[in-house]
């Protein structure tokens, strides 16, 4: 399947949520006194939950959970993938405003749609037939689906027993939506290299 090369694309590493806020800030390169004096100020974590549960689709209480300082370090692995793949799609620095005013929605991609994106797309009517039909094909999704969420391999089975894994918790969804966008500017800078 040689649309599976496109998942290379993705980031490798997660995001810790730190750093990947002080980039939505465009703060990152400051030196420590001056990411210090930004830290600090009173308004910033209400900013930074706010950010978290606007991109990620949960509630201010779950974000408070991961941690009462800078770093929620209570958030969960998977979650910190999400942030990588935002980061490398560049979508926060341009929708800084619409999250912090709230009018920001996280995007959404079910199981199905991604995985017709990066497994069956651009092949003839023949070739996905023959893909779809072989006895590998759900082993195929569940694998796909488990690399690019970060989570475990029944957790994933146990969202159906289609391509729709139509009990997929909506964070998931996010999380394909935003590798959809990462693979997509992966794919745009790829192009601007070639030309």
């Amino acid at each position: 399947m040689k649309n599976y090369e496109m998942l290379k694309s993705l980031p490798k590493e997660r995001l810790e949520p730190r750093q990947f806020l002080r980039h939505c800030f465009g703060i990152a390169e400051l030196s420590s006194g001056e990411l210090l004096e930004e830290e600090t100020d009173s308004q910033y974590r209400k900013k930074c939950i706010t950010v978290l549960c606007a991109i990620l689709g949960v509630q201010r209480p779950t974000v408070r959970k991961w941690g009462s300082d800078l770093n929620f370090d209570g958030i969960p692995n998977y979650c910190k993938f999400t942030l990588a793949y935002i980061h490398a799609a560049e979508i926060v620095p341009n929708q800084l405003n619409s999250i912090l005013t709230g009018e920001y929605n996280a995007p959404e991609v079910d199981a199905q749609t991604f995985l017709e994106k990066t497994l069956l797309e651009g092949l003839t009517e023949k070739q996905i037939l023959q893909t779809v039909s072989h006895a590998n094909f759900r082993a195929t999704c569940v694998k796909t689906l488990t690399q690019v969420l970060h989570i475990g391999t029944k957790s994933v089975q146990d969202w159906g027993q289609d391509m729709s894994f139509h009990k997929m918790p909506k964070i998931h969804k996010h999380t394909l939506s935003y590798a959809l966008a990462a693979i997509s500017k992966s794919s745009s800078k790829n192009w601007e290299k070639a030309a």
